[in-house]
């Protein structure tokens, strides 16, 4: 799977598979982690603070033609939370350096991703601290997804897709003929629409950040997405006015929205059950 070379750091933990790593005592270990999943490198970095909390955080598309992989994002605007931090690198990225946005959603290759996934989040959260996932764009929808599928869980989704079928399907179908053969989006074996997910009911709190200005996001998933919510749910909508077009609140901005969201989170966030893994 492994086409695009892979710049790990000296030191990098290696296991042999999910379970591996799970049961490893170098689990909660600071540093880049390569967990093999379905035999092929999930890479993650983490760096254990001494909080009972976690931020997860998810990139945007990255091309591997222009970045060194794996790459880290968010690390910057989440300095100075309370948490303890884990960075996940999409693995569909390794396939192609054609692929460039996978939405941490698997390939034929790693076709339980995002069950492999949650249980490595799982394994580096505290039984008792709350998970903050946070990403942009397609980074927000893996966001969105994971914060779903654990307890005590907040996701602050920064213009996030919502449904792989209303994103671009010049993107969409790259990624179904590059990571999985050319297979439709509806035969693949992962959750591609939050809508109908959220819309089932969850316990995870949102705060839903969208540039209003990016009408193709507001038509095609935030306003979907909203609507499908069930009564009762946790999703708060921060609509923010930075441009037209598909583009994120500027580093300062996005730094404090995150920091708003997370310290509200921490000092009042709700305690959910664990859902079961699908």
């Amino acid at each position: 799977m492994a086409v695009i070379k892979r710049n790990l750091p000296e030191g990098a933990f290696h296991h042999a598979s999910v379970n591996a790593f799970l049961a490893s005592p170098e689990r909660a270990a600071s540093g880049v982690h390569t967990i093999m999943s379905n035999g092929h490198p999930v890479d993650v970095k983490f760096e254990n603070r001494g909080y009972d909390d976690t931020l997860v955080s998810f990139h945007a598309a990255m091309s591997p033609a222009k970045f060194t992989l794996p790459v880290f994002t968010g690390v910057s605007i989440s300095e100075h939370l309370p948490v303890n931090r884990l960075f996940l690198c999409d693995p569909s990225l390794y396939i192609s350096a054609n692929l460039s946005l996978a939405w941490f959603a698997g390939s034929s290759r790693q076709p339980t991703l995002q069950k492999d996934i949650t249980n490595i989040i799982r394994g580096l959260s505290s039984e008792t601290g709350r998970t903050i996932c946070f990403g942009a764009s397609g980074g927000g929808f893996a966001s969105l997804y994971y914060a779903s599928r654990l307890p005590r869980a907040l996701a602050v989704p920064v213009n996030p897709q919502t449904s792989l079928a209303k994103y671009n399907q010049i993107i969409v179908e790259r990624y179904l003929k590059l990571a999985w053969q050319g297979e439709a989006l509806d035969r693949i074996p992962v959750t591609h629409d939050l809508a109908d997910a959220y819309a089932a009911g969850v316990d995870t709190s949102v705060r839903y950040i969208q540039n209003t200005g990016d009408s193709s996001h507001m038509s095609n998933h935030f306003e979907p997405f909203m609507e499908a919510l069930p009564a009762g749910h946790h999703v708060e909508p921060v609509l923010v006015d930075v441009g037209d077009g598909h583009v994120p609140p500027p580093k300062a901005q996005l730094k404090a929205l995150l920091t708003e969201s997370a310290t509200e989170f921490l000092a009042h966030g709700p305690t959910g059950s664990v859902p079961a893994t699908r």
